[in-house]
């Protein structure tokens, strides 16, 4: 977003990430984001009659999300007169709202914004598309939303097929792809991640009949060997290489970050983190999916004339082992570089939330470490990408 005034990052924050059926199975979509929001705002110290915008990513908009960030807004606090919408970009979500947000501030003349994404798909329903219209005779049978959202509506497969797809095309072996995943769950496991986690994480209050309160990511399996991957059988084909360990989980959480334009900032004395540099699109062929960060990737090198080798640290969203190693290997990333605190195979994927999960890590990062540029990408169903680049301020 060169030419203009710089769109900073000054704080944010996310809520732990849940295992599926785990302890937010009873907490809507919408409370986990506003939690994220409330907490970003007290610590970016943007009080919440100064925000100008609320966005946010979420796929599962039914029920008590069907208008999920003004929902987040009015929970968060914020005044009924700060507007909000929500973006659906399926895995990229929360990455677009704070680029959908960015925009916002760009072209309309916003200074402060909150931008990021959530997800239960834990609560996700079961639909029975016929029942409105009446049945006559017969069984009928009901339709896992999870599952709808988690399938290629182009050929009618789920995403764990596309990732075999993309391990078979792209010549990525079972053990490539195991030795990827134990790297996922070490790194998520070191002191150094528990530190980071803690710097990002606020608590959360569960809803339901005995209310209790998460302060950790409940999906990593801190004691993985690669023997015990191995022993794993495929998920998604007989013959296949994709397993329940070398894959991202199914997950629910939040994340939210705080944008202000660099003028806005120093008025106000905030202390921002990195500013938003440029932002990538591609696409290809959808049963390929995971594959898509390579395009956007290389399109983000060659409009930035950034390269593999100066770009500081990458944040790749670990949809499926298989995608993350041969866009890692096809792009010439280097691996000690991508994903210093694990990724999505040990933390999980809550798929409306993870890009802005994966913006607030690269941020922190950049800022703890001392480094001056990172990537956020990630593979997008139906054979998408998304690639920004942050650089610190």
């Amino acid at each position: 977003m060169s030419g203009a005034e710089k769109i900073v990052v000054v704080d944010g924050a996310r809520t732990p990430i849940g295992s599926f059926g785990g302890a937010f199975k009873a907490t809507p979509a919408h409370v986990l984001g506003a939690t994220a929001v409330t907490e970003a705002l007290s610590r970016a110290g943007v009080p919440g009659e100064d925000v100008q915008e609320v966005v946010m990513g979420c796929i599962g908009q039914v029920g008590p999300d069907a208008y999920n960030a003004r929902r987040v807004g009015i929970e968060a606090g914020l005044p009924n007169s700060v507007p909000a919408f929500t973006v659906n970009r399926l895995c990229g979500s929360g990455l677009q709202a704070i680029w959908s947000a960015a925009q916002e501030m760009r072209w309309n003349g916003l200074d402060i914004t909150v931008a990021g994404g959530d997800e239960n798909m834990s609560m996700m329903p079961f639909y029975d598309f016929g029942a409105r219209s009446g049945y006559k005779l017969g069984d009928r049978t009901l339709t896992d939303g999870t599952m709808l959202m988690l399938t290629d509506p182009f050929h009618g497969v789920g995403m764990g097929v596309t990732a075999e797809n993309v391990a078979a095309k792209y010549g990525v072996s079972r053990e490539e792809q195991d030795e990827f995943a134990l790297r996922s769950q070490q790194r998520a496991a070191s002191e150094v991640a528990t530190a980071a986690f803690t710097e990002e994480i606020v608590a959360v209050q569960t809803a339901g009949r005995r209310p209790v309160t998460v302060e950790v990511d409940e999906h990593p399996k801190p004691n993985t060997t690669l023997e015990a991957l191995a022993g794993l059988r495929p998920a998604f084909a007989k013959d296949g290489t994709v397993t329940a360990g070398n894959a991202s989980g199914i997950n629910d959480g939040a994340a939210a970050v705080v944008l202000a334009t660099e003028t806005a900032a120093k008025e106000r004395g905030l202390t921002p983190m990195v500013a938003l540099e440029h932002v990538s699109v591609a696409a290809m062929e959808p049963e390929f999916m995971g594959y898509a960060p390579t395009y956007a990737l290389h399109d983000l090198f060659e409009k930035t004339g950034l390269t593999p080798e100066t770009v500081d640290v990458v944040e790749l969203n670990e949809a499926f082992a298989s995608q993350a190693v041969a866009v890692v290997r096809d792009t010439g990333l280097d691996i000690e570089k991508v994903n210093p605190y694990g990724g999505a195979i040990a933390l999980g994927h809550p798929v409306g939330a993870t890009g802005a999960i994966l913006t607030l890590r690269l941020a922190k990062h950049l800022v703890r470490a001392d480094l001056e540029t990172g990537i956020v990408t990630m593979c997008i169903g139906g054979g998408q990408a998304l690639a920004a680049l942050f650089r610190r301020v």
